[in-house]
């Protein structure tokens, strides 16, 4: 029986092999999809953060650029404001810069005197509130967006005008319908979403949407972007977030100086997260059949290795005190070195503890003075001769006053006295009885398929040779016998013993040197 606890090497074995491999492929798998993500995370950022520096870049280049063709055509046109070819020269520099929707000068009250394209609305009139805060500053400035009376979302670089002694005399004003068809039109407008889920925006120096993918939410102050306040500061960077509609997202943002504006590009934190999953499942998918076959090579060499010390195992487990004589090791034919050394070593145990048992069990059955079974002994026979219920019967015989033989001769000479009468009684019953040693001067023998008659007859024969037989020291010896048998002086089992010893004390009694037979139990009828 297998107990609790008890594992067998192989399972142990492939059972280790199995945790291994799913370990190292889960802590695999955890630091590949790790590493994965950190990488496409910050290829992410990069990727992002190189789009909108890019984006930035040309923003700014644009303002930079039209800021200074306002600053040259300011000086040129601030010596004469009055020149008959105003509108003329107005619109020769709208159309040399193509990202500028009106061209509008301004005098020091802020009364726009002309305009291209030609606005005879316009002319004579006071520039808007919002204009009029950056027209009194007196340097040249970007606008913050605005909507226009039109209502366009709008942006106006402003270039101050002097003339010769430094006076301030007005302003030539750029303004650029941010989603009409232009230059920043086309670059901020167009493609603002990714295939990959990615899209910009692009926010002003107050933190209100510029540019959005979704233009319903053009004019939105988004402030509580992180991000964008970090554009309000003047800073660029990368930064994982949740945005104002709680997406998280993987940021890049670009605070661009002309303008004072901030692009911000990025993308939601699934796609990559989607990616690379998708990217841990395809090696999976080559790893796991590769892992399997490796399983099954390591499971096959275990089974081959581990065959030999199974057979052994077995054999092991199947040997006991009963089949120990009968049971031969296995032989085993291995190309494992420790294989063979145990098999070796498991035939030569095995050989001595046959030789180890047999001894054993012969001290464990006979008494080691006189060489007759013991009493344990005496025991399983009966035990064994009650379980088949055959006829048998048993002498219970003591020798005569020995005590005085041990007090007159010595310990000794009596033990030699014992040991003659073990070797007289094996020499006179032969092969017709077995004799025990049942402790001191108390032997047994037991007469199988031996009848109550026939055993008082052969006690009797026994007593008389002894009697006339000379032991040791030529002292002669007598004895007492009680005599019973099974089943005519009893049937039950646990009394026989106890009858004849009862006869053997009868005899002693009545004067030693005497056979007594035990008296019948009686019989209940029912």
């Amino acid at each position: 029986m297998v107990r609790r606890g008890d594992f067998k090497l192989r399972h142990l074995v492939n059972a280790f092999v199995f945790i291994s491999v799913i370990t190292t492929l889960s802590v695999s798998i955890a630091i590949s999809y790790h590493n994965e993500k950190k990488s496409l995370i910050r290829m992410t950022f990069e990727l992002n953060k190189i789009y909108a520096d890019k984006v930035a870049e040309t923003v700014d280049g644009l303002f930079l650029g039209l800021k200074q063709g306002l600053k040259v055509t300011g000086a040129y046109l601030q010596k004469d404001l009055n020149r008959p070819d105003m509108f003329e020269q107005l619109e020769l520099f709208r159309h040399n810069h193509s990202s500028l929707n009106t061209v509008t000068l301004v005098n020091r009250a802020g009364i726009i005197t002309q305009t291209s394209p030609y606005n005879k609305d316009l002319i004579g009139k006071k520039i808007g509130p919002d204009i009029d805060k950056l027209f009194i500053q007196q340097r040249p400035i970007i606008s913050e967006p605005y909507f226009t009376t039109t209502n366009y979302l709008s942006v106006s670089i402003i270039q101050p005008l002097f003339n010769e002694y430094g006076e301030f005399i007005g302003a030539l004003g750029g303004t650029i319908h941010l989603h009409e068809t232009n230059m920043f039109n086309t670059i901020l407008g167009d493609k603002m979403r990714g295939e990959d889920g990615s899209y910009f925006f692009v926010v002003s120096s107050e933190g209100t949407l510029i540019y959005h993918p979704e233009p319903s939410r053009i004019g939105e102050k988004v402030v509580e972007n992180p991000v964008v306040a970090h554009l309000l500061e003047g800073k660029s960077g990368v930064q994982r977030l949740t945005n104002t509609k709680g997406v998280d997202m993987l940021a890049s943002f670009t605070y661009m100086k002309e303008s004072r504006w901030g692009i911000v590009a990025q993308t939601p934190a699934n796609i990559v997260l989607k990616a690379t999953r998708q990217l841990v499942m395809q090696v999976l998918i080559v790893v796991i059949p590769i892992l399997l076959a490796f399983m099954l090579v390591i499971y096959t060499l275990i089974r081959k290795m581990s065959e030999p010390l199974v057979r052994l195992a077995n054999y092991a487990a199947k040997l006991s005190t009963n089949n120990l004589e009968h049971e031969e090791p296995p032989r085993i034919h291995s190309w494992m070195y420790e294989a063979n050394k145990l098999h070796k070593a498991f035939s030569l145990a095995v050989s001595h503890l046959r030789t180890e048992f047999d001894d054993l069990s012969h001290d464990a059955q006979t008494d080691p003075l006189t060489g007759l079974y013991n009493r344990r002994t005496l025991e399983l026979f009966m035990t064994n001769l009650f379980s088949q219920e055959k006829r048998f019967s048993i002498l219970v015989l003591d020798i005569d006053n020995f005590k005085h033989v041990n007090d007159s001769y010595g310990h000794e000479f009596g033990d030699n006295m014992l040991q003659f009468l073990a070797e007289s009684l094996q020499k006179s019953l032969g092969k017709s009885g077995v004799c025990f040693r049942y402790g001191g001067e108390e032997f047994v023998i037991l007469l199988p398929g031996t009848s109550l008659q026939s055993a008082l007859t052969r006690a009797e024969m026994l007593r008389k040779t002894l009697e006339e037989t000379a032991g040791p020291g030529g002292k002669h010896i007598t004895v007492s016998i009680g005599v019973a048998s099974f089943p005519e002086t009893t049937s039950v089992t646990d009394k026989l013993f106890g009858l004849a010893d009862k006869a053997l004390y009868q005899a002693k009694s009545l004067g030693r040197n005497r056979v007594e037979l035990a008296k019948k139990e009686p019989t209940l009828d029912c």
